[in-house]
């Protein structure tokens, strides 16, 4: 680097090669009573973007006016990039202190999550109704394996937790029910809301915490370690072989664990009633028949395959989106449950809504 000063004018000739060392000689010159800085590029060659970062934020620091002289296009170009680069830090800190810049970014994503979902799942169609005309497609061997895997083995879990459910539920109902003085209605009572409600749902939080996480795991670690690549490279489908079976099992398996956890909650039901109040086995089944409809049942049947159906579609889709880090792993699988958790508690209101419309 040269240097060279007249009338308050501080010239400086940049070396063939401005890197660290040349910032080095610049940070070390006096600029004292100096009113201009002229910067000649003719002889520089080649320059570290590293230095064009540390002149510009030294200028700035400087406050003294300066001007470029003799600059090759591939170096004015850094400078734009530094320039676009700091244009760019004062929007975000200018938009950081405007609350309304997290509400728009944040409905933006939430717009493009949706659009995202929308694309999913009419792929997702597309290949179900594609299958069904053409039931060889159908991969039966992963189908079995995952109503095997994804509910009959969380039975243990969900069984137990829908007798505690019910029999801690029983118990506030046996209670307030005796106050009033009929404590015969609390067997149709709790029976219509084992049938009803606790049996189907709270089964369906139990697979949804325990599957749709699995799913989304299982797809992430595929996405991990390549493998929906080399499917992809290979012409696999992804829909018929990863989505479409999950997807079966669960509608298929849900009825038949629902009627199962119906049964874990009458019993539990029944046995509190018993130790409440009195009323034996016989005396319950006999009410039982007389007053708790068959319809009952086929409500939380019936139910049963669309809380299935949310819990796979949203494990599969939040697998897809997660991308090639541990990391976003975690964050995925833990979005999955959280999304099929709330999607089985609206469809569940949905379906109370539309049954007591229907007066059913």
């Amino acid at each position: 680097m040269i240097l060279s000063q007249n009338a308050d004018i501080l010239t400086l000739v940049l070396d063939e090669v401005c890197d660290y060392q040349t910032s080095r000689k610049i940070k070390n010159t006096r600029f004292v009573d100096i009113k201009k800085i002229v910067i000649d590029f003719s002889q520089c060659k080649r320059i570290d973007f590293s230095f064009v970062i540390y002149l510009d934020e030294f200028l700035q620091k400087l406050n003294i006016p300066y001007e470029f002289k003799d600059m090759h296009s591939e170096i004015k170009e850094m400078f734009a990039l530094v320039s676009q680069r700091k244009d760019f830090e004062q929007k975000t800190l200018k938009n950081f202190l405007n609350p309304l810049f997290f509400l728009g970014q944040w409905v933006y994503k939430k717009i493009l999550g949706f659009i995202d979902f929308l694309n999913f799942f009419g792929l997702f169609l597309y290949h179900l109704f594609y299958t069904l005309l053409h039931p060889k497609l159908l991969r039966f061997s992963a189908l079995v394996y995952h109503m095997n895997n994804s509910a009959f083995k969380a039975l243990p879990v969900g069984l137990s937790t829908c007798f505690i459910v019910s029999a801690a539920i029983s118990i506030q109902g046996v209670l307030q029910l005796q106050k009033m003085g009929v404590p015969l209605v609390s067997v149709e009572t709790l029976a219509k809301l084992a049938l009803r409600e606790m049996g189907p749902f709270i089964l369906a939080l139990v697979i949804a915490g325990r599957s749709s996480s699995s799913y989304t795991a299982q797809i992430g670690v595929m996405r991990i370690t390549e493998e929906l690549d080399a499917m992809k490279t290979m012409g696999f489908d992804w829909f018929r072989f990863i989505v479409l079976p999950r997807f079966l099992a669960l509608v298929i398996a849900m009825p038949l664990l629902v009627f199962v956890g119906d049964v874990a909650s009458l019993f539990a039901s029944a046995l509190v009633i018993k130790f409440q109040t009195g009323i034996d086995f016989p005396q319950y089944i006999e009410r039982f028949y007389e007053y708790v409809g068959v319809s009952n049942l086929w409500v939380g049947v019936i139910k049963a395959p669309f809380f299935g159906a949310a819990i796979a579609l949203v494990g599969c889709y939040r697998g897809f989106e997660i991308r090639g880090d541990t990391q976003s792993v975690g964050k995925y699988t833990t979005m999955s449950v959280v999304n099929a958790l709330f999607w089985i508690i609206a469809i569940n209101a949905l379906f109370s809504i539309i049954f007591t419309r229907l007066n059913i």
